[in-house]
Formats: structure tokens, sequence, C-alpha cells
């Protein structure tokens, strides 16, 4: 499990918003408010998901939820990622604005999002669409910025 600078987390509404900053709070993480989030600084997107899940909110991580956009997408397309490298690092390119970490990561050249998604492909098939961590994800679809 590897550490965010932050994790974004969109809450549906104001009573589950509460309920997210107790189950966060409990675990002994603090959460902030930031625009139309809570942020956590410092902590791993998918135990906060997890913490978020058992404790009973519908909150979600953003960068779970980008996981599994690029997983329905891939399940889709997998098969025929031949011309799909623009789509895909259009794909990534939201994920991480939509979590916040433009900053720290950028997307893959092409080629090695293509090459990423085809072997994340295989591994979806093989482990019957298995969990990809927030890790895994930024493993096979990005590349760190210097300095972030």
């Amino acid at each position: 499990m590897a550490d965010e600078p932050l994790v974004r987390v969109r809450c549906p509404d104001a009573g589950d918003a509460a309920r997210c900053r107790a189950v966060l709070s409990a675990a002994g993480l603090a959460p902030e408010e930031s625009l139309t989030f809570l942020v956590v600084r410092d902590a791993d997107p998918d135990r906060v998901n997890e913490l978020l899940v058992a404790g009973g909110a519908r909150g979600r991580a953003v960068a779970r939820e980008q996981v599994g956009r690029t997983i329905a997408w891939l399940l889709d397309h997998g098969a025929e990622l031949a011309g799909r490298g623009p789509t895909l690092q259009q794909l990534v390119k939201r994920a991480l604005s939509e979590t916040g970490l433009a900053a720290r990561y950028a997307p893959r050249d092409e080629a090695a999002l293509v090459a990423g998604a085809a072997e994340l492909h295989e591994r979806l098939l093989a482990t019957a669409g298995g969990f990809v961590s927030w890790e895994a994800y930024t493993r096979a679809f990005c590349a760190p910025r210097a300095g972030g």
C-alpha cells in the first residue's frame, strides 16, 4: 500500500460526509474539507476506501472510482487495444485530475499505456476481475513527475 499526499473522498450528501468524517477520524485519520471533497492527507487510497466501506459510508475514494472506470473500459476494449492509446491516455489524465494527483503523476507514453493495459487486461481475465489496487494502477499507467 502506497501513501499519496492526498486522498479525495467524494460524498453524495452532507449526511454521508459526516459519516465519512466519523469513520475516518475513528481510524486515526484527519479528514479536511476541500471544495466538494473530503481530503485525507498522507494516506493510502485503498485503505481509505476500505475504511469507508467497512463503516457503512456511501462516499468513496475518488482514486477507487477512477480505477473502476478504467477497469470497465478495459474489460470492454481490452482485447482490441490497437489504436486506443489516445483514449487510454485521456482516461488516465482524467483520473489524475479527478484525484488531485496530476502534479505527482503523468500518464505514461501511449506505447507504455497500451502495454500496461494489455497486461492488466490479461490479469483481470485470469483472476475473474480481481482487485486492482491504486498502486497497481499507477504502476501500469502513470509515471512519477519530477518533484511530485
